[in-house]
């Protein structure tokens, strides 16, 4: 495997990049994408503008869809280095301020109504959860919409062409199995103890209903009172959608504060005999005997980096699939008693191992 990256514009192909820095995460709406390049010659002009759109290329396969960032290039005597920054089409929905108001539309078709007006493409089900008031004034879309995903139980992340998938997290079999000392180069196991909270309380207010509605969630593992309140979006103040938010608000966290980093040799995998490069949003068996760990878990955080230093690594953020996953919806047909009684769930951090 030669591991080579490629800039592909209007036919034309922009590789033999010295310094390669490629990031996508679960909870990202964009890729971000840095590359380099140093040489004797003067003839590294990229021929793009603020209008063009890239793609970048992992050995011949997409891994991304892009608009350049920035663009700069550093000339002397001897030497023309050229660095490109770009993020996935995406990006507009993080950097702009945008106002609307929808009611009583799936996610999905929400999203879409966004994604088409950024013309970003978009990958959902038929099927998604229904956002009974979805309302933005002057703000971000990608908050928007991703506090509209976290009420509804589903995440949103980036795909190769530059647009966004709506799904659940990967519920299928392990697509490798990776082993310290065989293709684990070295591992982290971090615990950020800052990142949990005593209390996880999710409130607002139907004013259709004139009352206040919360979601309340406790982490049993702390002892002491340290509390997060979240004042939720209008488009997410249903109670289920509430104690929802309130869940993966708390097991989201816990994710992030229990977590293995692995360094791999290369960006990708063998599967049936062909190359794939590494995904978010897929399981893999994660083998470390020093640390009494053998589990599935599902990659959460992706950074492919090359240098004539370190060579050609991925490094990989790995967690617990069920950390990801929030209450289901509750039955209509339960009573107001036994909803009212699972408002205050504890929970505790061994629930995730």
């Amino acid at each position: 495997m030669d591991n080579v990256v490629e800039v592909r514009l209007n036919g034309v192909k922009y590789a033999y990049w010295q310094q390669v820095s490629i990031h996508t995460s679960i909870d990202d709406l964009a890729t971000s994408v840095d590359l380099g390049l140093t040489t004797t010659g003067d003839d590294n002009h990229i021929k793009l503008d603020a209008n063009s759109v890239a793609q970048i290329y992992l050995n011949n396969l997409l891994i991304s869809t892009v608009r350049a960032d920035i663009l700069t290039r550093n000339v002397d005597a001897d030497s023309h280095t050229v660095r490109f920054s770009a993020r996935s089409l995406a990006r507009e929905l993080i950097d702009c301020q945008y106002s609307i108001t929808l009611k009583k539309m799936m996610l999905g078709e929400i999203v879409k109504r966004i994604c088409t007006l950024f013309k970003v493409p978009l990958n959902a089900p038929k099927t998604t959860p229904l956002v009974p008031d979805f309302s933005m004034q002057a703000e971000s879309p990608a908050n928007a919409i991703l506090n509209a995903a976290r009420a509804g139980n589903v995440l949103i992340y980036s795909l190769p062409d530059g647009g966004l998938k709506i799904a659940e997290p990967d519920n299928n079999a392990p697509v490798a199995t990776l082993v310290l000392g065989d293709n684990i180069k070295s591992y982290a196991v971090t615990d950020e103890y800052r990142l949990r909270f005593s209390e996880y309380y999710v409130k607002s207010f139907d004013y259709a209903a004139n009352t206040s509605r919360k979601g309340v969630m406790i982490d049993a593992g702390l002892s002491y009172f340290r509390p997060m309140h979240i004042v939720a979006d209008r488009h997410g103040n249903a109670l289920g959608a509430l104690q929802r938010r309130a869940e993966l608000e708390r097991n989201r966290r816990l994710a992030r504060a229990h977590r293995i980093e692995l360094t791999l040799v290369g960006w990708g995998h063998e599967t049936a005999g062909n190359w794939q490069p590494w995904q978010i949003n897929t399981q893999v068996r994660v083998v470390i005997p020093t640390e009494n760990i053998d589990s599935v878990m599902l990659i959460g955080d992706l950074h492919f980096s090359q240098d004539d230093k370190q060579g050609t690594l991925t490094h990989m953020t790995v967690m617990h699939r069920n950390a990801f996953v929030g209450i289901a919806e509750q039955s209509k047909k339960k009573s107001a008693a036994k909803r009212k009684a699972k408002k205050v769930v504890k929970y505790d951090q061994s629930n995730l191992e």
